[in-house]
């Protein structure tokens, strides 16, 4: 169940909750703001840097960029099936993978212009980018039936484009890199049961240096700051996996639930992973080495799914940037600017039924990963009609008495807490039948 408000603006405001609905328990979301519908219909990829927010469009053959507001900075058009994206290292240079074109667009991202474009090679295919080792990688499709990574001597005057000598893959690999381990390219596997591979490219060429075959089909992959671990988003499992960059071996999960599509982490080795359905919440968000989220994000007003690849991080970590497709034909990005706060999760408890002439008695507790201040209340409505405030004890818990004036109706009990500096709003809602 989903409960959802949309308002106009470009921030979003996000909260989590748990209820008692007549005794079953659940969740609700609270206080949804935002949704910036851009001019493509079509996602492939979100990626941010400190200045813009890329859409790659390869129905519109088209790469959209906007400012961090979400305003539209310049739409690229022209660009064959645009695909994968990555940007260099001060963001002058932005590289889209054109699939229809068998090439590499490179883009000039003070002008948003395309400067030149580098053929990878007769039916290759370019999709997914990383740039390790002082090359540009690409997946592509190598033959009818395997996958391989090439790569692109982009420092070159005339850059030289190498394929790879032995594809070992079913679809075309998605690639991750980080600056934290420069030489270290990662692939893994987006059709099958391939696995995932870790290569040194300090050299040029592609050395493997680990394997792990406990993870395919993966939709979406990244790699931490530091060049420590790697996380995978896949969608036929109900979390997100952390791996080992040396060797593969797994870390941690992140129980995200299903079916997880798209992962981003931020320069501080925060951690924001997407699911597509499955659950109240589309984003998780983890503080670096923990596996619990401090912050939970609901984007989704009605019917929508985030979409694969559909999340992105601001370098500093001050705003997290996601897509969704509402099955209108549209793509819409939403902006989280208080995503350093952590979700408030209120939990509600009530007798489902209650006897007429009897005070019904609510007990509920306010929870979150980040202390709260020590003087607090949540506000109440029956029925959308204020009662007093409660006040919440030190350990979070709270509780009220009230009689309906109409035992007639069956009254719906909604519990606020308003938010601070260090927390977003939370609200939970329960229900009481009065029966004679």
């Amino acid at each position: 169940m989903r409960i959802r408000r949309r308002a106009a603006g470009a921030a979003l405001i996000l909260a989590t909750a748990s209820l008692h609905l007549l005794g079953v328990p659940g969740t609700a979301a609270a206080q949804t703001q935002g949704g910036i519908v851009l001019p493509v219909r079509s996602h492939w990829q979100t990626l941010a840097d400190s200045r813009h927010v890329y859409v790659s469009a390869p129905g519109d053959d088209a790469v959209l960029a906007t400012d961090h507001d979400g305003q539209v900075v310049k739409k690229v058009e022209g660009l064959d099936g645009a695909r994968g994206m990555t940007e260099s290292a001060d963001e002058s240079t932005l590289y889209v993978a054109l699939p229809d074109a068998d090439a590499i667009s490179v883009i000039d991202t003070a002008t948003m212009t395309e400067t030149r474009r580098i053929s990878t090679g007769a039916d290759t295919e370019p999709e997914s980018l990383a740039l390790a080792g002082g090359r540009l990688f690409f997946g592509y499709q190598a033959t009818v039936f395997d996958a391989g990574i090439g790569s692109v001597a982009i420092a070159e005057a005339t850059p030289t484009v190498s394929l790879d000598d032995n594809p070992v893959w079913y679809g075309k690999p998605r690639l991750a890199s980080s600056s934290g381990a420069p030489d270290r390219l990662v692939a893994a596997e987006s059709q099958g049961a391939l696995g995932m591979r870790v290569y040194d490219v300090g050299s040029g060429t592609l050395q493997e240096t680990a394997y792990s075959d406990a993870v395919a089909d993966v939709e979406d992959v990244a790699v931490t700051p530091d060049g420590s671990s790697v996380i995978t988003a896949n969608g036929s499992n109900y979390y997100h996996q952390r791996w080992r960059l040396s060797d593969l071996t797994e870390e941690a999960q992140y129980d995200t639930g299903p079916y997880p599509n798209s992962v981003a982490v931020d320069s501080h080795g925060t951690v924001a992973a997407g699911v597509v359905a499955g659950g109240e919440w589309d984003v998780y968000v983890y503080r670096p080495g923990e596996t619990a989220a401090y912050r939970t994000v609901a984007l989704s007003p009605g019917y929508a799914d985030l979409l694969d690849r559909g999340v992105a991080w601001a370098p500093d970590g001050n705003r997290l940037f996601t897509t969704r497709f509402p099955y209108s034909g549209e793509v819409v990005l939403d902006i989280v600017t208080d995503v350093a706060k952590a979700s408030s999760t209120i939990t509600l408890s009530a007798p489902p039924t209650n006897p007429v002439g009897t005070p019904v008695t609510v007990t509920g507790k306010l929870t979150s990963l980040v202390p709260f201040p020590k003087r607090r209340a949540v506000a109440v409505t029956r029925n959308g009609v204020e009662l007093p405030d409660v006040k919440v004890g030190r350990d979070g818990t709270f509780s009220f008495n009230d009689t309906p004036p109409d035992w007639n109706t069956y009254p719906q009990y909604t519990v606020t807490y308003a938010g601070d500096a260090r927390h977003v709003p939370g609200t939970a809602t329960v229900m009481v039948e009065f029966v004679g």
